[in-house]
């Protein structure tokens, strides 16, 4: 997500996975699946089913409840025995079928995940929800509706020192390779994921529980207090996060039939608990008691610490408890540029906190760019280096000026004259439960619609839908929709509430698709991390590129007494950084992805050779994107 919860799979910058269509639709599991693996003994034959009791004829108007999905029993046949005595057949009919009907998305959700816990298990279902709903949905959102009015009424802080801090406490999201190659190659207590998982949950929920009891300033050392415990907050849910996407994605690996569920229920949860922290939200923004919303936040990231520690997500006890140096020794490459990546990461988390020299960052900036953008064709096959560099280029030229039209949107009128003035209510609560269900809109237009596209065209529309959006804001700072007779409210929702929130969606859901693909066995975390961290610094750089752009055009936001504010070439942000430089994604698709469609699996082609050549390509095909080299090339 922009700036909120930037996982490598972030929702407005980052880009599931696909099964492969059948005669039942998109996104239904076989019912073969969950009965080959019935005991044979325990599977009804014709011969052994008694034959079924005769029926007595129903008069017409009284519905059959197994023609609706409904158990039948003796004591429903009493129950329309007892209805049509009293000669309200019609009656029984109408009201069944609309209880049939109301039931039917539930049953549908029901058998839904039956199906997909038959599948992966109950227990990646049950952490898929901690993590997703608990961590990424409920926490995040909780502590990103505090962060505007915290940022703008306590710390006084301009849009500029606020994206400044923002890059520096998604810091864990870009050194996730770190975390992702030590749990891999160092168990602690014989598990690779578990106490990772936990050590970062107790330094989340701590940093929780002390912004809920700390009364912080607006002087600098309550700024960087209150940015170090974003950090850990971030850790925490970034950990977790990569953790679980790496015990989910073995299993999309192992069972590309589930691919697309699994993604589907990733986001549905993580939907669910982004609305359950609106609906907190709205009842505490208006109090001004922006430190209640920590306290809300905190049985959340407590609740972690125990599904950590009981071992909810399920995990093998590995039989050694050293290093792995063979694993690490075969994936040397994918350390290294794990470890480069901390390094610019921290760079450039140091940048800016010390400096304040636009050019000077700009240049940095510029230079951390293209050194990640050379480095992964060293440590990477051809086309796994080809489709992070697309994700990362893409990320990296979407220049990000949010912070600045976030204060546009809702400083006084001392601040920003004639301005919209949207109250923390209405702009991170209201906008954000509609942006919610539109963004499951997204979900349900991917698997409908986008899946079917190939790679390119998916990336293309997505592309050309993103600049298109950004009129809307376009229109806004320039005041037409008030020419237009249209309230400022009113067009906020159309455009960035709900358009983005499809866009974005359907943006991310084919680089997920790419990363699904690239992840060799038994180092899904490491390699899910690298990709996806990727990403996450492509959003990094695009922020603080997007101080550099803030500066350059003289935007202007320092909203404590008698401060300073200035919005006058925030059109020309608008069209140069939103509009324009989205589009060189498409030149760049034709590049650097594959024209393949986001259902067919990447097959090499037999090369000939011995046992272990064979075993070579077979690894190749599972890995997708990540196979080596084949005829073609």
């Amino acid at each position: 997500v922009r700036g909120g919860t930037p996982s490598d799979a972030s929702v407005g910058r980052h880009r599931g996975s696909l099964q492969p269509r059948s005669p039942r639709g998109l996104g239904v599991l076989p019912r073969t699946r969950a009965e080959a693996r019935r005991p044979l003994a325990t599977r009804p034959t014709p011969l052994a089913r008694p034959p079924p009791p005769p029926r007595r004829p129903r008069p017409r108007g009284v519905r059959d409840r197994r023609a609706v999905g409904s158990v039948f029993s003796p004591a429903a046949d009493a129950m329309d025995d007892e209805r049509l005595k009293s000669g309200d057949a019609g009656e029984t009919s109408a009201a069944t079928y609309v209880a049939s009907a109301a039931c039917a998305p539930f049953r549908g959700a029901h058998r839904w995940i039956h199906n997909l816990a038959d599948a992966v298990g109950w227990q990646l279902i049950a952490f898929i929800g901690s993590c997703h709903f608990g961590l990424k949905g409920a926490l995040m959102g909780l502590v990103g509706h505090a962060s505007l009015p915290y940022a703008q009424r306590v710390l006084k802080l301009s849009a500029e020192q606020s994206q400044r801090y923002g890059i520096v406490a998604m810091f864990p999201w870009s050194i996730k390779p770190v975390v992702g190659m030590i749990s891999d190659v160092l168990p602690i207590g014989g598990y690779n994921k578990r106490y990772y998982m936990f050590g970062a949950s107790l330094l989340g929920a701590g940093a929780v529980t002390y912004m809920a009891t700390a009364t912080l300033g607006d002087d600098h050392a309550s700024a960087m207090t209150y940015v170090s415990a974003l950090v850990l907050i971030n850790l925490q849910v970034s950990v977790v996060d990569l953790l679980t996407e790496g015990k989910y994605t073995e299993k999309m690996s192992d069972m590309p039939e589930v691919s697309s569920d699994v993604v589907s229920l990733v986001w549905l949860v993580l939907g669910f608990g982004g609305v359950f922290a609106t609906v907190v939200s709205f009842f505490v923004l208006p109090t001004k008691n922006y430190r209640l919303l920590y306290w809300c936040a905190a049985p959340f990231a407590l609740q972690a610490v125990f599904t950590s520690a009981l071992g909810v997500l399920p995990e093998t006890k590995a039989k050694s408890q050293s290093m792995n140096h063979e694993l690490l020794a075969k994936h040397a490459p994918l350390f290294v540029i794990g470890t480069f990546m901390a390094f610019v990461c921290a760079a450039l988390a140091a940048a800016q906190l010390l400096t304040t020299d636009m050019f000077f960052e700009l240049w940095f900036t510029a230079g951390c760019a293209l050194a990640l953008s050379v480095a992964m064709f060293f440590c990477m096959p051809a086309r796994l280096a080809k489709a992070t560099l697309f994700l990362f280029l893409t990320n990296t030229t979407s220049v990000s000026f949010g912070s600045a039209m976030q204060y546009w949107f809702t400083v006084d009128d001392t601040c920003n004259p004639g301005g919209p003035h949207f109250d923390y209510l209405f702009f991170t609560v209201y906008t954000a439960v509609i942006a919610q269900l539109f963004g499951a809109l997204g979900i349900y237009l991917f698997n409908a619609y986008f899946s079917r596209f190939r790679m390119r065209q998916a990336l293309m529309i997505s592309a050309l839908i993103s600049s298109v959006a950004s009129i809307g804001d376009l229109a806004m700072v320039m005041r037409w929709n008030l020419r237009w007779g249209i309230p400022d409210k009113w067009f906020y929702l159309v455009g960035d509430t709900i358009l983005e929130p499809i866009v974005g969606m359907m943006a991310f859901m084919p680089g997920t698709v790419l990363i699904s693909k690239m992840c060799p066995k038994n180092m899904e975390a490491t390699t899910f991390a690298i990709l996806a961290s990727f990403s996450n610094l492509g959003n990094a750089l695009s922020g603080s590129f997007g101080v550099f752009a803030m500066q350059y055009a003289g935007i202007k936001t320092d909203v404590a007494e008698d401060g300073e504010c200035d919005f006058t070439n925030l059109p020309t942000l608008i069209v140069v950084c939103g509009m324009l430089l989205p589009l060189l994604a498409v030149p760049l698709t034709f590049v650097l992805i594959p024209d393949m469609a986001m259902t067919d699996p990447v097959k090499e082609d037999r090369v000939g050779g011995g046992e272990e050549e064979n075993a070579a390509q077979e690894e190749g095909e599972r890995m997708g994107l990540l196979g080596g080299a084949t005829k073609a090339d």
